[in-house]
């Protein structure tokens, strides 16, 4: 990795952090300078304005979960539903972050990124949901006896509807735990017996480790 972009990142991660804690209207440029222990002349010539700070944080942060996210499907020697457990994981991990004032603040204040973070999460999420249960079909996982396209709207249209500042917000659940429900009402209801007993069986490992 190059200076310039290793600089790059410590800014991100730094800003970010700030972010998440105190949302986007109430951290300053100068605060973010202060907390990198750099001054704001060198802050201002990696990032021209907080808006554009902030773009470049949230458009990585999606290609580093896709990324991710590609890995756990990449995976050997893990079969499908234990992929699928891990995905979900992960993004309910995800999920934890729009709970908080970033995300409130950014939907509020800015309306355009938002919007332009929820049109990419919406198009990138109908096609892994299609490759998921397709891929599910083929692993004997997922039924084949259902209307696809209907699972995968469904599927798509209520974790959008979920992970919305304003409802979550609302919910006395964390992002994962809400994720979790969507999961179990529609994975298991579309699992054959043997998906459903694998799920279930991953499930249990990962919510009690000590008792294996």
């Amino acid at each position: 990795m190059s200076e310039e972009k290793e600089i790059k990142e410590r800014i991100l991660d730094n800003a970010e952090e700030l972010f998440l804690q105190f949302g986007y209207s109430k951290v300053t440029m100068e605060e973010i300078a202060s907390k990198l222990g750099m001054s704001k002349k060198t802050l201002y010539k990696f990032f021209p304005s907080k808006e554009n700070l902030v773009r470049e944080l949230t458009n990585n942060r999606i290609c580093q979960n896709e990324e991710f996210i590609n890995q756990i499907w990449a995976e050997e020697g893990v079969d499908f539903v234990g992929k699928l457990k891990r995905m979900m994981d992960f993004i309910g991990k995800q999920l934890v972050k729009t709970k908080g004032p970033l995300y409130d603040d950014i939907h509020k204040s800015m309306p355009d990124l938002w919007n332009e973070i929820h049109d990419v999460k919406k198009m990138k999420g109908l096609e892994k949901a299609e490759r998921l249960f397709s891929s599910g079909v083929a692993h004997g996982v997922f039924r084949n006896d259902i209307e696809k396209d209907i699972i995968i709207l469904m599927f798509t249209n209520t974790v959008q509807a979920i992970i919305n500042p304003e409802i979550l917000s609302q919910l006395p659940y964390s992002g994962n735990q809400a994720l979790e429900a969507i999961f179990k009402v529609l994975f298991e209801g579309i699992f054959t017996e043997e998906g459903r007993e694998k799920y279930i069986s991953y499930n249990n490992v990962l919510n009690n480790p000590g008792d294996n």
